[in-house]
Order: C-alpha cells, then sequence, then structure tokens
C-alpha cells in the first residue's frame, strides 16, 4: 500500500539524496502518552507498564508515515508548515500497523492479554486521529548507528519510494528533486500542491503538470 511520510524540504533533499529514512526513537515522540495507553492508577500497572515501555524502546524503533497526503494539518504539522515535502512509499500492508485511536485509555487488564505489547505500539488518543498513522516498527539491531548516533532504514524493495509532492509554500522545484534521486526508470512521479478550491485539502496542483525521475 501507499503511505506518506512528510518532511522539511532539507530533511527531504536528504532523505532522496542518501535513500533512507530517520528511524524515530520512542523515547523522542512527540506524543507524551507514547506506549503508556494503559490506565496507570495503580502503582503496580504503571511500574509494569514503564517496564515494557523501556524493553520495547530499546529493541525498536518506528518510522511513520499517513494514508492520507491531502490533510493540511499534517502537511502545517510535519512538513514545515508547507514549506517541505510529503513522500509516498509503497510498503507491504503486512508489514505496517494500523494506530487504533481511543477516547478512554485502555483498563489495566491488558496488561494480561497476549497482544498487550501489540496495543502499547498502536494505541493513541484520539485526537491525533488526523494522522491516520501506520508504523513501520525497526529492530534497532538491524540498523547502524552513525557519528551523531542516529539510525536510518534505507529504501528497498519493501519499502519502494513511489511520488514526491511539493509543499504549497515550498522553495523546492523539479530540479531540486531530480538532482537528488534518480529511480533509474522514471519510476518516481514528483507533483507540487496547492490548496483545494473546493474543500479543506491540499490537492495536486495540475497547472504545474508533473515529472518524473
Amino acid at each position: 500500500m501507499i503511505v506518506y511520510y512528510f518532511t522539511s524540504a532539507e530533511y527531504g533533499i536528504e532523505n532522496l539524496r542518501n535513500r533512507r529514512l530517520k528511524v524515530s526513537d520512542f523515547s523522542n515522540v512527540n506524543d507524551p502518552f507514547e506506549l503508556l495507553g494503559i490506565e496507570l492508577q495503580d502503582k503496580g500497572v504503571r511500574k509494569t507498564v514503564n517496564f515494557e515501555k523501556s524493553q520495547i524502546s530499546k529493541r525498536y524503533g518506528l518510522l511513520c508515515f499517513s494514508e492520507d497526503k491531502y490533510n493540511p494539518v499534517q502537511w502545517a504539522h510535519y512538513a514545515d508548515n508547507h514549506k517541505g515535502v510529503c513522500l509516498g512509499f509503497d510498503i507491504p500492508e503486512k508489514k505496517l500497523k494500523k494506530v487504533k485511536y481511543v477516547a478512554e485509555r485502555l483498563a489495566r487488564e491488558t496488561l494480561d492479554q497476549p497482544d498487550c505489547n501489540e496495543k502499547l505500539l498502536t494505541t493513541k488518543f484520539n485526537h491525533w486521529s488526523y494522522e491516520q498513522e501506520r508504523r513501520l516498527i525497526v529492530d534497532l539491531n538491524s540498523n547502524q548507528i552513525n557519528g551523531d548516533g542516529l539510525r536510518f532504514e534505507s529504501f528497498s524493495d519493501e519499502m519502494v519510494l513511489k511520488e514526491v509532492y511539493i509543499g504549497c509554500k515550498s522553495e523546492l522545484k523539479f530540479a531540486d528533486i531530480s538532482s537528488a534521486y534518480k529511480s533509474g526508470n522514471n519510476s518516481v512521479i514528483t507533483k507540487v500542491t496547492r490548496p483545494s478550491f473546493r474543500d479543506f485539502r491540499i490537492v495536486w496542483d495540475q497547472s504545474k503538470k508533473s515529472e518524473r525521475t
């Protein structure tokens, strides 16, 4: 399935040039409730859940994608206020975890369920639902750490770049994209975006056509 990764112009070009995405650390994501979706009033439950969080964070990182490339809030929050880019990747659906958005935290009995860790990995407060998030969970042991202590996941047969959308406020040009990334068979399409005339969405600006690289 095609899923979308929003980022700034600077990092977008860097990602394209190096053919990789930065793996996020669970302890540094923007949601303080990450991996803490269970109700924690009981001290014992709190201790257990925090232990599970620490174990998951030590072993796994994540790449966050969205099912929706049109949401202007996504562009504002994650693509530098529409000055960045949105990268569309074809990833097998079975490799992606669909985030479930809930109004209330999960019951403490969740700890006794065999899919407890799965629920910890995929449960978020429903105010985040606009993200329509799909997660690619990455085993940290499979990634090399660079000099800055960062890990990256390389583009591959199971994470294939298909689309590049340039933000409606971006200064990037088609030439910037094609100079940073060449597919070899013109399989990646680049489009410029604009606000829709009809509704509150970001859409392809067809007046600027598209280019392949």
